[in-house]
C-alpha cells in the first residue's frame, strides 16, 4: 500500500510540472519583427501591460534577416506573429510558401485606407513609412557644401564622403529610397543616378536607421531615413535639418501577420487581436503616422511636415518588381 502512494504521488506530481510547463510555454509568444529600437520598446510595454502573464519575446531582426529566417524555417519556425515585415518581401514569402501565413479574413479590415489593403488576408499593412533625408548643418558648412534641394544637388562634388544611405538589399528603408527615384524618373535615367551619386556616397549600411545616427552624431552631413525618425532626431538636435528634396517623400509599407498553425494558442491570437485591433494604430500616430487607417488619430511627434508630395510609388505588392529592381543594384 505504501508503495502504491509513492508511485501515486510521483505521478500526480509528474502531471502537475507538465502542466505547468505546458502553461507556461502556452503563454510564451514569439514576435521576429524588422521595427526600430524605440518602437521595440514601446510595444513591449504595452503588451507587457496587457497580458502581464505572458512571456512576449520581441526577436529584432533587419529587414534580410527576417526574410531568410522565415524562409529558412518554414512553419516550424520558433515566431509565432512577424511584424514590420517589409510588403513586397511579404509577398515573396506568401508566394513561395502559400501555408505560411495564417489567412486574418476574420479580422475587420475596413478600417484601413482601400490602397494598402492586400488582394488577400494573409497579412495586415502595419505601417506606412515615407522617407526623406536629414542633413548636419555644421558638418555641411565645415565641408563647403550647401543644404541640398534637389536629388542633383547630391551629386555636387562636395558632398563626396558625405552621404549615407541605407542598402536597399537589406533595408526597406534603402529599397524605398530606390524604388522612389524609378517610380518618379524611370528606370533607365534613375540606375544613370545612382551610378553618379555612388561617388559621393561615404557607406551603404545594412540597418535603415544607420544613416540618421550617423548625422546625428557628425559623421557625415547627409543621411537618408525613415521620416518620423529624421524629426525625431532634428527635434532633439538643432544642428539637424529634415529636407524633402524635389520636395517630395517615397514610402514603403510594412506587415504584419500570424504563422499558420500558431493561432491555435490562446495567447498568440490575443496579442495578435489586440495589435490589429488597439495597439499598431496608436504606435502609427506615435511614431509612423503616415496615413494607412481610414480615421487614423494626428500625428504625435512635434514638427511633423505635411508640406511634401508622396512620390506615386510602383510595384509596393509586386515582389517580382522589386526582385527586378535590386537585380540591377551594383552597390
Amino acid at each position: 500500500m505504501k508503495k502504491f502512494l509513492t508511485t501515486l504521488i510521483i505521478v500526480l506530481c509528474f502531471v502537475i510540472l507538465t502542466s505547468c510547463g505546458n502553461k507556461k510555454a502556452d503563454n510564451k509568444v514569439v514576435i521576429y519583427t524588422a521595427a526600430e529600437e524605440e518602437r521595440i520598446e514601446y510595444l513591449k510595454a504595452e503588451v507587457s501591460k496587457k497580458f502581464p502573464s505572458y512571456e512576449v519575446i520581441f526577436q529584432s531582426l533587419g529587414t534580410g534577416n527576417l526574410v531568410a529566417k522565415l524562409q529558412a524555417e518554414g512553419n516550424k519556425t520558433e515566431c509565432d506573429i512577424f511584424y514590420d515585415l517589409e510588403v513586397s518581401n511579404a509577398e515573396i514569402l506568401n508566394s513561395s510558401n502559400p501555408d505560411l501565413f495564417y489567412d486574418l479574413a476574420e479580422f475587420n479590415f475596413s478600417v484601413y485606407e482601400n490602397e494598402v489593403v492586400p488582394s488577400h488576408r494573409k497579412f495586415a499593412v502595419n505601417g506606412k513609412t515615407d522617407g526623406t533625408i536629414v542633413v548636419n548643418k555644421k558638418v555641411l558648412e565645415a565641408n563647403g557644401a550647401k543644404i541640398p534641394e534637389t536629388y542633383e544637388d547630391l551629386l555636387r562634388s562636395e558632398f563626396k564622403g558625405l552621404i549615407t544611405i541605407p542598402n536597399p538589399k537589406s533595408s526597406g528603408t534603402g529599397y524605398s529610397f530606390v524604388n522612389g527615384i524609378v517610380s518618379a524618373r524611370g528606370e533607365a535615367e534613375a540606375l544613370k543616378y545612382f551610378a553618379a551619386l555612388n561617388e559621393n556616397i561615404k557607406e551603404y549600411t545594412t540597418s535603415g536607421s544607420a544613416p540618421v545616427k550617423a548625422v546625428d552624431r557628425g559623421e557625415v552631413g547627409v543621411g537618408v531615413g525613415l521620416l518620423w525618425q529624421c524629426v525625431e532626431y532634428a527635434n532633439k538636435n538643432p544642428d539637424l535639418q529634415v529636407v524633402f528634396l524635389d520636395g517630395e517623400a517615397s514610402y514603403n509599407l510594412f506587415t504584419m501577420g500570424i504563422i499558420k498553425g500558431k493561432e491555435t494558442k490562446s495567447a498568440v491570437k490575443e496579442v495578435f487581436t489586440y495589435l490589429f485591433d488597439e495597439l499598431n494604430e496608436r504606435q502609427c500616430t506615435k511614431y509612423n503616422p503616415d496615413k494607412i487607417y481610414k480615421n487614423q488619430g494626428k500625428a504625435e511627434i512635434p514638427n511633423y511636415p505635411t508640406d511634401f508630395t508622396e512620390i506615386s510609388m510602383k510595384g509596393q505588392f509586386d515582389y517580382e518588381y522589386k526582385q527586378n529592381l535590386l537585380d540591377k543594384w551594383k552597390y
